[in-house]
């Protein structure tokens, strides 16, 4: 249930981010909302359901997106593992250095991605900028507190619902049993 809530909200952001945020591809101040999901896919659910989420929304996106076939899943795999690994490795679960990393690894995983599709295709990317980067991760920033508590509610709101529906439906008549 739990992974199609997030396909569903994943959906949603995707069709908000291409539609009314991002006049065009190359536009300077369009939020990445897809990048916050995936952080909080990566500090808060496990690796299979992460996946299990994140393949069909990164497909969409590339899709929805028009620009070069394969750049928006990789940013989304890329930074997915970039982000539970560190997640693992830090030693304080919950802090303050969950947004400000997830505005880094994205400068990282967006620079790494250029490089690499520079070397591939060099004539087609728009040069790197890091006045417009850095904007890119100030709206990162902007954006991930909240979401991150919508996302956070959701996921508490179904979790809760749908085990204590599940736990209404295995109690017997039989209370000494």
């Amino acid at each position: 249930m739990l992974i199609l809530v997030f396909l569903i909200t994943g959906l949603l952001l995707i069709v908000l981010q291409t539609t009314i945020f991002m006049f065009t591809p190359t536009w300077a101040a369009a939020p990445d909302f897809y990048y916050i999901l995936v952080a909080y896919l990566a500090y808060r659910l496990d690796l299979l359901r992460g996946l299990v989420i994140l393949l069909p929304l990164s497909c969409i996106l590339d899709v929805f997106s028009g620009t070069i076939l394969g750049m928006y899943p990789a940013i989304c795999f890329i930074g997915y593992f970039l982000l539970k690994f560190i997640s693992i490795k830090l030693p304080v679960r919950e802090s303050l250095y969950q947004v400000p990393l997830v505005a880094v690894s994205y400068l990282v995983v967006c620079w790494l991605v250029f490089w690499s599709l520079d070397l591939m295709q060099p004539d087609t990317l728009v040069p790197w900028s890091w006045p417009i980067m850095l904007l890119r991760a100030a709206l990162i920033i902007l954006f991930s507190f909240p979401l991150f508590r919508f996302f956070e509610f959701l996921s508490s709101f179904f979790r809760r619902r749908f085990f204590s529906l599940k736990v209404r439906r295995s109690r017997s008549g039989n209370t000494f049993r």
